[in-house]
């Protein structure tokens, strides 16, 4: 299954969780290109856009292998191969480098719009597509301990690998499960970068 681009992909993720029944749920972008995504989920479930703020921990020389990943207050979710990769000082300073992506980027995404209180709320997590995993994994335990009320981590195409281990800890809807799968963007026929400003005037239209 291919997607044309995000908007697309969003439009058919929105139909897929038409039946699920949630009310009014905050539709949680990760940066950058699952906030393009979750934008028109949003719309289409008559709900409201957020981001969750979470960053790859890459592997030593290869930072697209993930070892890990760092939420938005501090948490970091390490694969169970990650000290085969690298030692404990590499991924203590990658996480405080990570960190500090995570804090500038949220003073600029706040400022657009300030965040969604989650308690008692349906809320959708939602990203382009899903490879190991370990920034959505950082991502839902950002989200669960806020206490809300439903969670469904929700997008166009993962490894099934990485659904299987997800769905250990919340609800998950893939369009797509390839047993091949490749790299997110080979599923797209339009992955172009998402810019820092784009998400910003997406989430400014929410606080309008």
């Amino acid at each position: 299954m291919r997607f044309r681009d995000r908007r697309h992909a969003g439009a058919l993720l929105a139909e897929a969780l038409k039946p699920l029944g949630l009310e009014a749920p905050v539709v949680l972008g990760v940066p950058r290109g699952g906030v393009v995504v979750a934008d028109e989920v949003a719309r289409r479930l008559s709900g409201e856009l957020d981001v969750v703020l979470v960053r790859k921990v890459g592997a030593p020389g290869n930072p697209e292998f993930a070892l890990g990943a760092v939420g938005e207050k501090g948490e970091l979710v390490l694969k169970p191969y990650a000290l085969q990769y690298a030692d404990q000082s590499y991924l203590e300073r990658e996480a405080a480098r990570q960190k500090d992506v995570i804090r500038k980027r949220a003073e600029r995404y706040r400022r657009a719009r300030a965040k969604l209180p989650l308690q008692g709320r349906d809320v959708v997590l939602v990203d382009d597509g899903i490879a190991t995993g370990s920034t959505m994994e950082a991502a839902l335990s950002v989200v669960l301990a806020e206490r809300p009320r439903r969670v469904v981590a929700a997008v166009p195409v993962a490894s099934p690998e990485a659904v299987e281990r997800l769905r250990e800890k919340a609800e998950v809807v893939a369009l797509s499960t390839p047993h091949d799968f490749a790299a997110v963007g080979a599923y797209y026929l339009d992955f172009g970068e998402v810019t820092d400003e784009e998400v910003e005037a997406l989430l400014l239209q929410w606080a309008a």
